[in-house]
């Protein structure tokens, strides 16, 4: 959900809020309005009976068939009233035209006239509550209604303007290479925040690349070094294996040096080369024909496959391409076709499948020590296998997610590696 609904739904919430307890509020406002309007009608109106009633007494006219109605009565007291102020109150009476029940005010008082003591009694139309409930309601959902288209046309519109730079500065933050060496350039802007993000975000920026050149720098280095001194042991180491003088003892201790300098400089070169897809520096080229480079890396482990006598069936479809980098691509292969080599059982057999959407690898061997899945984390190994670095499947997995390729590791009765294009 992004910010401009977000905003939209926090002012729909408030909105409600508010034209909720507004609508409380102008219910009772006008219902007390009309209820007062009411009563100065009535008061005023009893001025008039007053002054026409006095005429009536004066002139000894009957009371009953001039005043007493459904609306007005007024009846002649015996005694004199203590309470002679006007009572306003609600009441039910018969509407006169709707020949029912209906909520009215009244007004009664004690009043002298002519010398007597007379009590009149007023009832009013009055708006039911009910009424004034449902155009107060009526008035609300129409208000809300309005306010809320207008409120969503003009968040969109000003949401567009506001957040410009802000959806401007993800962009270019999206496009960010850690590997370019010219800095981050953001967005201008006047929002006080959004100048806040940009310089904070220009400053990670810098520091990101001062730490990949340098963190780059130092493997490379490291990288480089390291291989010179190994050489030149492993060198010394060989010309101490032509020595006459040496005891079979001796010879094995040497040999056994020259192996471990061999996989550290393998170690040293596997690190390196998952540093480097790590940090992209390769490119992903539009389209490596997979069937050639496949038929190419299978001709040269023809030997190695001979030497353990292993069968080999293929299905190699022509003219495959996927979006791959040639090199890590021929890499990939290689460990790949390796490892169904090295972990296979002299005299087994190594199936290969390639077609338009996936490349599958299946070979016998013994089952895995641990989860296959697990095989693809660095320096995890089937067994306790002291010659292999426990890094060829990472690098496979790490080739396979740069290019966004599935790749998948299972065991039932034989290893099988899929590759999904």
């Amino acid at each position: 959900m992004n910010l401009t609904v977000k905003t939209i739904l926090y002012y729909l919430v408030i909105a409600v809020l508010v034209f909720s307890i507004g609508g409380v509020v102008t219910y009772r406002l006008i219902s007390e309005e009309i209820a007062k309007e009411t009563d100065y009608y009535m008061a005023n109106s009893l001025q008039i009976i007053e002054y026409r009633l006095q005429r009536a007494v004066e002139r000894g006219y009957t009371l009953e068939n001039r005043f007493n109605a459904n609306q007005l009565q007024v009846k002649e007291l015996s005694l004199t009233p203590i309470d002679t102020n006007i009572h306003f109150t609600d009441t039910l009476a018969m509407h006169p035209h709707l020949n029912q029940l209906e909520m009215m005010r009244k007004l009664q008082v004690n009043r002298m006239v002519a010398g007597k003591y007379f009590e009149i009694t007023m009832i009013d139309v009055i708006i039911e509550d009910s009424d004034i409930y449902e155009s107060v309601v009526k008035i609300i959902i129409r208000l809300f209604a309005l306010f809320t288209l207008v409120m969503i046309i003009g968040t969109f519109l000003m949401s567009r303007s506001l957040l410009k730079p802000f959806k401007e500065t993800l962009n270019r933050i999206r496009k960010f290479n850690v590997q370019d060496p010219s800095p981050l350039k953001l967005p201008k802007t006047s929002t006080t925040e959004f100048k806040q993000l940009n310089e904070i975000l220009g400053d990670m920026a810098a520091r990101a690349q001062e730490e990949y050149h340098a963190l780059k720098t130092f493997s490379e280095n490291a990288s480089h070094e390291m291989q010179t001194p190994i050489a030149i042991a492993s060198g010394k180491l060989d010309l101490l294996t032509d020595s006459e003088n040496l005891t079979e003892e001796q010879f094995a201790l040497v040999t056994s040096a020259q192996q471990s300098l061999t996989r550290l400089s393998q170690l040293g070169r596997s690190l390196s080369l998952l540093t480097k897809i790590e940090n992209k520096e390769f490119g992903i080229s539009e389209s490596t024909d997979v069937s050639d480079m496949l038929e190419e890396t299978l001709d040269n482990f023809k030997e190695f496959f001979e030497m353990k006598h292993l069968s080999l069936k293929t299905n190699i479809s022509k003219g495959i391409k996927v979006n791959l980098n040639p090199h890590l691509g021929s890499i990939l292969l290689n460990n790949l076709l390796n490892n169904s080599i090295k972990h296979n059982a002299k005299g087994g057999t190594v199936e290969i499948l390639l077609d338009q959407q996936h490349l599958m690898i299946r070979n016998t061997g013994e089952k895995p020590s641990v989860p296959p899945r697990q095989l693809f984390n660095r320096f995890e190994k089937n067994g306790s296998s002291s010659d292999s670095s426990g890094l060829g499947l990472a690098i496979v997995k790490e080739i396979c997610d740069l290019h966004s390729i599935k790749i998948d590791y299972t065991y039932d009765t034989e290893h099988q590696i899929d590759i999904v294009f």
